[in-house]
């Protein structure tokens, strides 16, 4: 009974060992989401401004163009929303996977090393202290017997503390997965509050299409859009015009030393020169045809003459948009009559223009290759259309002179 209670006893020490070795969660391993989850507050502020925004326009008037603009607004904001959700989901979900492979890894060598351990045990209670002796005293040479002495004792003490370690092991990255967990449950929440306000705009883009279709009908509503029109072409000069100035006040500032020459930017443009590019920029969406050229125009309705800077392609509803050409992201903007636009510096002082975009797969700052895609297509008091503008510095330009034949 002695003997049977010694092993028990032994085993008990192991697990003891295993399972009861405190140590304070690693700090150094948790996610550091503050800046992502500042980035979210801003997205679901712009959301809420919106949403007052189109509740006022619907307390004012039942069919507005304020009404349709607030609509394109709140359904690019959410989509961005749920995009970076889906991103920290899936990081989230990477994070945990690795953490619980590792965690299997370290349960595994403590089960190894406990067997080891508890068979080491065994062996010393039935063949007791004798062993050890008769292991000492047939060594060949006094410095083997001294190389078995040191090994037993070690061999109890060493994984003693290997035992000790991999059960810490297992603790921290217990802790870690509870902290990820979390975290995933919360994002998850946050994800179904957002899918569902997705569901709700789709019901408000249904409502976005028919009012478009009032909005097309009504004689008022494209007097009053081609004065947007006007003024958004003015703003948009005088964004572009903005932009060349602070990229002449960057080169200014910047010392020739640290000054990037144009053997630093993107081939495509640097190879040849503007001279060579044009006609030969490929197009921005796959297919579609071009249904407002560059120039004036007569508008049916009206029957006045309007200029269109750029050309109107129209295409189906959610066409990708893809960068023609190597570049920058420089601006990503909202106007009256244009919709959610991105202007790319394609260098060299071309400048690229896309609107009527319902999505934005790009921010301020990115660098773009040419065939990149950058959104989609939404529909437009127009039609699902692209309006697409070409800038050399200051100056307005025919895309299709840079574009390639079709």
């Amino acid at each position: 009974m002695r003997r049977k209670s010694f092993l028990t006893d032994a085993i008990v020490l192991v697990l003891c060992f295993a399972f009861i070795s405190p140590l304070s969660a690693n700090g150094q391993s948790k996610p550091k989401l503050s800046s992502k989850k500042e980035e979210l507050s801003r997205i679901k502020g712009n959301i809420k401004l919106y949403e007052k925004k189109l509740a006022e326009s619907n307390k004012k008037e039942s069919v507005s163009l304020a009404r349709m603009d607030n609509l394109e607004k709140q359904n690019l904001k959410t989509r961005q929303m749920i995009k970076k959700l889906s991103s920290q989901m899936s990081a989230n979900s990477a994070s945990i996977a690795a953490v619980e492979e590792k965690i299997s890894a370290a349960s595994n060598r403590l089960g190894y090393l406990t067997d080891q351990y508890a068979q080491f045990a065994r062996s010393f209670y039935e063949r007791g202290r004798m062993h050890d002796l008769e292991l000492i005293l047939t060594s060949s040479s006094v410095n083997e017997m001294l190389v078995r002495y040191e090994y037993l004792r070690k061999f109890s003490d060493q994984t003693k503390r290997d035992m000790g370690s991999i059960a810490r092991e297992k603790e921290n990255l217990t802790d870690l997965r509870s902290q990820l967990d979390a975290r995933l449950v919360e994002q998850r929440s946050f994800l179904a509050k957002k899918s569902q306000e997705e569901k709700s705009l789709t019901s408000r883009i249904v409502e976005h299409r028919r009012l478009i279709g009032e909005l097309r009908r009504n004689k008022r509503v494209y007097a009053q859009q081609l004065k947007r029109s006007q003024g958004a072409a003015t703003e948009l000069e005088r964004l572009i015009q903005r932009l060349i100035a602070e990229e002449a006040s960057r080169k200014k500032s910047t010392p020739k030393s640290t000054f990037k020459s144009y053997d630093s930017r993107p081939p495509s443009l640097m190879a040849e020169s503007l001279s060579g590019v044009r006609g030969h920029l490929p197009w921005p969406v796959s297919r579609g045809r071009v249904v407002a050229k560059y120039g004036e125009h007569e508008n049916p309705v009206l029957k006045t003459v309007t200029l269109n800077y750029g050309i109107d392609i129209s295409v189906p509803e959610n066409s990708e948009v893809r960068s023609v050409a190597d570049g920058e992201v420089s601006r990503i903007f909202w106007l009256p009559s244009y919709g959610n636009l991105v202007i790319v510096d394609n260098y060299n002082g071309l400048r690229t223009v896309y609107s009527h975009l319902s999505d934005i797969f790009v921010k301020e700052g990115d660098k773009v290759k040419a065939l990149e895609p950058i959104g989609t297509v939404g529909e437009s008091l127009g039609g699902s259309i692209l309006h697409f503008e070409v800038w050399l510095n200051t100056n307005k330009q025919d895309p299709e002179t840079w574009l390639s034949r079709k």
